[in-house]
């Protein structure tokens, strides 16, 4: 760990932690969202197109060469993929698998797109899948199987919980999986150095531009003036603390890493399922059995561990690299070239 990170330890689990946190209460601002009238449609252009705002103000301030498109087309076109295809359909399934799963439940699956993740990246990346990934993904499918009543041992849920639907465990794995594949993207940007603030630009325009063109702009205008009629400023209120909300969750995550290795900060996010249960339970009343809470126990220890093991591997292999080109360079240094004329 460099002398930034010793330093900054504590701020950098702050920031970490403060992101699983605001992450875990975005199903409190899309079910109040909803409450108001809002459509879908709506709530789904709206984290996009300010994400967009957002970033591209921080260029403007920070360095406008961020505004700079990556200039090798591979790399661009990998942000239109991204922005295209990929962030219109996380933002699509995740504001619906909120409306149609309870919060804890929802949340669990938006967690859980590392198992997805660890079969991706080995397709994509040629990454290994280990033993202890394997046993990790198993134990957090068992531990979901638990939370979906798929294994009850009996137990019937409780009047005042929400029922589960298989609507909404085909939008819970439809966003596992769609964020697994965003996630992996800019996986691909960051390690081709390719600024986070560059790529998010970019991939949230292009999300903007494709969810106006699909959902209607005349028709998300009205249903945000019928809204704020009906409901008052608070509309606007809520709307712009969540996107305030989203918007800090992903910087200061990012952030973190300047002062934490990526595993510590994998350990944070047990806080993201842990905060939707609690606000699910004491804002929204939803209850879950003792075998869901045990369920979703084992999902996020084994997913967290997996997160934490893996950024530990990672780092002793980046470690051992560097030694190794090191005892190269001392060898080469300590027995020069002769040249014989």
């Amino acid at each position: 760990m460099d002398a930034k990170k010793r330093k900054g330890v504590g701020f950098g689990i702050f920031l970490a932690c403060s992101s699983a946190v605001a992450t875990g209460t975005f199903g409190i601002f899309l079910h109040y969202l909803s409450v108001f009238g809002l459509s879908d449609d709506t709530v789904t252009l709206i984290g996009p197109v300010f994400m967009f705002i957002a970033f591209l103000l921080i260029a403007l301030i920070k360095d406008r060469r961020l505004l700079l498109a990556p200039k090798k087309l591979y790399y661009f076109t990998m942000i239109a993929v991204s922005g295209f295809i990929l962030y219109p359909l996380y933002n699509f399934t995740y504001v619906r698998v909120f409306a149609n799963l309870p919060m804890a439940i929802a949340s669990l699956f938006h967690f859980s797109n590392s198992i997805v993740l660890v079969f991706l990246m080995r397709i994509l990346f040629k990454q290994k899948i280990t033993k202890e990934k394997l046993i990790c993904c198993v134990l957090a499918i068992v531990g979901i199987m638990l939370v979906l009543q798929v294994i009850s041992f009996g137990a019937v849920a409780p009047d005042s919980s929400v029922p589960i639907t298989s609507m909404g465990i085909f939008w819970g794995v439809a966003v596992a999986c769609a964020l697994a594949f965003v996630y992996s993207i800019d996986y691909f940007h960051i390690s081709h150095d390719v600024p986070v603030i560059t790529t998010q630009i970019y991939a949230c325009l292009c999300s903007s531009i494709i969810l106006l063109i699909t959902s209607n702009p005349a028709a998300v205008g009205q249903n945000i003036m019928e809204s704020i009629s009906a409901n008052g400023a608070v509309v606007i209120v809520v709307a712009l603390v969540y996107c305030a909300v989203l918007m800090w969750s992903y910087y200061s995550i990012t952030a973190c890493y300047n002062y934490i290795d990526a595993s510590y900060g994998a350990l944070t996010f047990v806080l993201e399922p842990s905060v939707a249960a609690i606000l699910g339970f004491i804002i929204l009343h939803e209850t879950l059995t003792p075998l869901q809470m045990l369920g979703i126990a084992i999902a996020v220890c084994a997913i967290v561990y997996m997160q934490y093991s893996e950024g530990k591997r990672e780092k002793a292999e980046l470690a051992a690299q560097t030694e190794s080109v090191d005892l190269t360079q001392d060898s080469a240094n300590a027995n020069p070239e002769v040249d014989v004329e």
